[in-house]
């Protein structure tokens, strides 16, 4: 049994689902399967239930799930502390981002950080903010990058927060608003959930999305070529911010703004890891200096 036998087990257990584990792992469905028989004849139990809803973990299982997160914490652990001996920062750093963090931020970031340590190696996976912290959650990645108000980690630093906006070629009465075409992207349940509820305080009840998209930058560019409005957390502007696009943070009832955080999540083990120890630092302190978000609302 191995490092790569141990991944297999955590990433199965993080996804709750063999196809979906099986697209991650760049495995076919029966050759994943295939890997989870050899480990429980190897074993002589069973590790998984398989039911409609998904995958559960015999006690077992529960058992071989603690001990595959615990062996890969020691397993990099201890390519880590080998590393050390050489006098250089170096090692693997394993790291979730939400996908609008990926896109806007994230790039420039791990530029900069690659060019201070470049012994270090970098994994990189990128999802919906709640598969984020499933990930995280589920011990695939040692940091998580991730936004909205989901449970926090054992360790968590808020790095900023930024406004959702209502954005549309130009200024306008809610009145004449609701006249126009709503834009509408696809994206997690927390945006959704203030999105539409600034919606129900602002316009009629009974207004519908005219478009439903598959992403929020299609949705930015249906705004700037003045198809629709839509609800943008400041981030997602992108290049309409620059280009004349009216843009106006929204507010709440009690006259607070609608914001959205993003957190660094990691937890004890993180730190005892040099490589995430040296980015959780590195990104804390990035973000004391200056923030992504220039507008006043």
């Amino acid at each position: 049994m191995d490092e790569k036998e141990w991944q297999t087990f955590v990433t199965v257990v993080a996804e709750g689902n063999i196809t979906k584990a099986a697209d991650k792992l760049f495995l076919s469905q029966p050759a994943l399967s295939y890997r989870l028989r050899h480990l429980e004849e190897d074993l002589g139990c069973p590790l998984l239930l398989r039911t409609n809803e998904g995958i559960t973990l015999t006690p077992q299982g529960e058992v071989f799930h603690t001990y595959c997160r615990r062996m890969l914490e020691e397993t990099e652990s201890l390519k880590q502390s080998i590393g050390e001996m050489s006098g250089e920062i170096q090692g693997t750093l394993k790291l979730a981002s939400s996908i609008n963090f990926a896109d806007y931020q994230l790039p420039h970031l791990l530029s900069l950080f690659t060019k201070e340590y470049p012994n270090i190696h970098i994994q990189v996976k990128t999802g919906y903010s709640s598969h984020v912290n499933k990930m995280f959650n589920g011990g695939e990645v040692m940091v998580a990058i991730a936004r909205g108000n989901y449970k926090e980690a054992t360790n968590t630093i808020k790095l900023f927060e930024e406004p959702y906006c209502l954005v549309y070629k130009q200024e306008i009465s809610r009145k004449e608003l609701a006249e126009l075409p709503w834009v509408q992207y696809r994206t997690d349940a927390s945006i959704s959930a203030i999105v539409e509820s600034w919606q129900s305080e602002n316009l009629p009840a009974n207004l519908e999305p005219a478009m439903e998209l598959d992403s929020m930058v299609t949705c930015r560019h249906f705004v700037r070529e003045g198809l629709g409005w839509a609800i943008l957390p400041y981030l997602g502007l992108g290049s309409c911010k620059d280009e004349g696009i009216y843009v106006e943070p929204i507010y709440q009832k009690d006259g607070k703004p609608w914001v959205r955080s993003t957190f660094l999540h990691f937890n004890e083990v993180s730190t005892k890891l040099i490589a995430a120890k040296t980015f959780i630092d590195y990104v804390r302190d990035f973000y004391q200096k200056q923030s992504p978000v220039n507008i006043e609302y």
